[in-house]
């Protein structure tokens, strides 16, 4: 299996995920929803790389859609785009050192708590393993 991600949600998966609100909404609603204008998802809808407050914006939209939904658990890359907006705020070099620290304390709770940890977090955990010295 490949390392999942741990980038924030891709482009791809931002844009499917705003189709579908779409469909199921409006434009317009989707779009104060997200935070931009009509025309500005319209575009990136259409294939339009967003400006970085954008994307940012599309981020954190889709963070907080994906903890509305009724799922049992959320997949990797929905919690490694919650890693990156909560350690944006870091120096780009410490960026991935507070995200694997924040996975293993996580994971320590689920396993001090006899929790067993959720698939995203195992996902993560064994990402940031591969990638470590």
């Amino acid at each position: 299996m490949t390392a999942p991600p741990r980038d924030p949600a891709s482009l791809d998966t931002l844009r499917e995920a705003a189709r579908l609100f779409v469909d199921s909404t409006s434009l317009r609603q989707a779009a104060r929803d997200i935070g931009m204008s009509p025309t500005g998802l319209r575009g990136f809808l259409d294939g339009a790389d967003p400006y970085v407050k954008t994307a940012r914006k599309l981020t954190e939209w889709y963070v907080r859609e994906a903890g509305r939904q009724q799922q049992s658990e959320l997949t990797v890359e929905t919690a490694a785009a919650a890693l990156d907006l909560l350690t944006k705020h870091l120096p780009v070099a410490r960026r991935d050192a507070a995200a694997a620290e924040l996975v293993e304390v996580l994971h320590r709770h689920c396993i001090g708590s006899r929790t067993p940890p959720p698939e995203w977090l195992t996902e993560l955990r064994r990402s940031f393993a591969a990638d470590s010295p």
